[in-house]
């Protein structure tokens, strides 16, 4: 688990590099939801240039959280592209919500075009309940699928997630099919990616 001096250590160095980096990014819309027998999730993100607006909500067995964030983006040349920006959260433990809090949010991640498709991975870290999450997924662009694997945390939460999903014709759509390892959960979900 990330401590909050650790992640302020990581985000003054990326700062540093990022400072040396051209922001030049498309814009996108990204909305994902999942639902399985005791969690739930609905995932969206806005890009507009260097900009990006977040929202993620999450209900899992004894809890819940709403996160939302504003990113600006830096491209750190061809090797990934760093996202960092103020977050605010609302999490609710023991059947009461708390107090808004206020916190710090930073990503990095990378996507490659390969002849058969396409390899993306995903890190982010927000020091609201000291969460992170981490994916990596591999696309097949011929046969319209993709196979991701997640890992992600916080003070309160944690799971391990594999899952596939097919794109609905040549538009943005995807279904999503998976498994949480640590809840023993089966889940379904939809996605909609125009990045």
């Amino acid at each position: 688990m990330i401590s909050i001096k650790e992640m302020i250590r990581v985000i003054i160095g990326a700062m540093g590099l990022a400072s040396l980096a051209q922001p030049a990014l498309a814009d996108g819309f990204f909305m994902q939801t999942d639902a399985g027998r005791d969690t739930r999730s609905f995932v969206t993100t806005v890009a507009k240039g260097p900009w990006n607006f977040g929202l993620n909500l999450s209900d899992y067995e004894g809890g819940s959280s709403a996160i939302t964030s504003v990113t600006y983006a830096f491209p750190l040349g061809e090797v990934a592209v760093l996202k960092l920006g103020p977050s605010i959260g609302l999490l609710r433990e023991n059947g009461a919500w708390g107090d808004p809090e206020p916190g710090v949010k930073l990503s990095l991640d990378r996507y490659t075009a390969t002849p058969f498709g396409s390899v993306y991975g995903l890190i982010e870290l927000n020091s609201i309940d000291a969460a992170w999450f981490v994916l990596a997924q591999l696309t097949l662009q011929q046969q319209r699928l993709s196979f991701e694997l997640s890992d992600g945390g916080s003070d309160s939460y944690r799971e391990t997630t594999i899952a596939v999903q097919k794109k609905l014709s040549d538009g943005p759509a995807s279904l999503r099919f998976g498994y949480k390892l640590r809840s023993e959960e089966v889940f379904i979900g939809f996605n909609i990616n125009t990045f």
